[in-house]
């Protein structure tokens, strides 16, 4: 049983944006389901990695300038993404796609929308729209909306693609936040890295702050101190990491059998695999999920 944190599901409107980055980095024969756009194939893939739940985590914003590289507008449908995961209940666990920027959208009303929609979660990048830290007060209406709607909060805390420089993922943003917003529930995706370190200490201070740092611990990138954190479990912090695969940038079964080949406990991986992500997506007590997952 596995709860995937970060895996896009290649929708009409999701798939464009990662076919396009997938193809300029050369890596488009790599992801079969994202190259012929078929939601069967990708369902498949899911089965075939042992996947039980993959949360899609796409965005709203215009396209922006990162340090060297120029990226491309995203523009999800999140009723696309409502409606996948009701085709789909369990499977397919929809986040609402928030322009912190409100170019596309009023994102107070957008993410009120999505939560009459059911989605339970919604993700933003505000480094790129409008441009700012996480901790900026022109955030905190998202934030106190979400609180408001009992939604998680996504935000995307990548040193390398998420802000005009590399500090823009420093956890001491993500912990104004947690100090400011203490019933936010807060998943780091891609885990603030560079700051691994910093960011287990953030988790360690917050309860309301999960790390899940997918590809960038799949790609070596501080992976041992993410590993012996959680099993050392120090100020509870095995409760607060949570598996992702990162797909498309990572094959789901390349992601799986990677994070199985580490030398975690094996009584930690109950939790990094669904537990935590059951508590911080608020879907521990949700008849489809307790079906799915029996032990939580």
């Amino acid at each position: 049983m596995i709860i995937d944190m970060r895996c896009r599901v290649p929708t009409l409107s999701t798939a464009q944006y990662f076919h396009t980055i997938m193809q300029n980095i050369g890596r488009l024969d790599y992801v079969p389901a994202l190259k012929s756009g078929s939601l069967d194939t990708f369902l498949k893939d899911l089965e075939d990695s042992g996947i039980t739940s993959a949360v899609s985590v796409s965005g709203n914003n215009p396209g922006a300038r990162i340090g060297k590289r120029d990226q491309p507008a995203r523009t999800t449908s999140n009723d696309e993404i409502a409606a996948l995961q009701n085709e789909h209940p369990g499977k397919i666990i929809g986040v609402a796609g928030i322009d912190a920027g409100n170019t596309f959208h009023n994102s107070l009303e957008e993410l009120e929308r999505c939560s009459d929609l059911g989605l339970k979660a919604a993700f933003i990048e505000p480094g790129r729209s409008p441009g700012c830290l996480l901790n900026d007060r022109v955030l905190y209406p998202i934030y106190q909306k979400c609180v408001d709607l009992d939604m998680a909060i996504i935000p995307q805390t990548s040193g390398l693609l998420g802000g005009k420089n590399f500090d823009y993922a420093n956890p001491k943003y993500i912990e104004d936040v947690a100090e400011d917003f203490p019933d936010l529930r807060i998943i780091c995706g891609h885990g603030c890295y560079p700051f691994v370190r910093e960011m287990i200490m953030v988790c360690q201070r917050r309860d309301n702050v999960w790390a899940s740092p997918d590809v960038y611990l799949l790609n070596g990138l501080g992976t041992m101190d993410w590993v012996e954190a959680v099993n050392r479990n120090m100020y509870g912090f095995a409760d607060q990491f949570i598996f992702g695969s990162a797909y498309p940038f990572m094959s789901l079964k390349d992601a799986v059998n990677g994070y199985l080949q580490l030398p975690w406990n094996e009584d930690v991986l109950p939790k990094i695999f669904y537990k935590n992500a059951l508590k911080a997506l608020k879907l521990d007590s949700d008849p489809v999920f307790q079906n799915l997952y029996p032990n939580v």
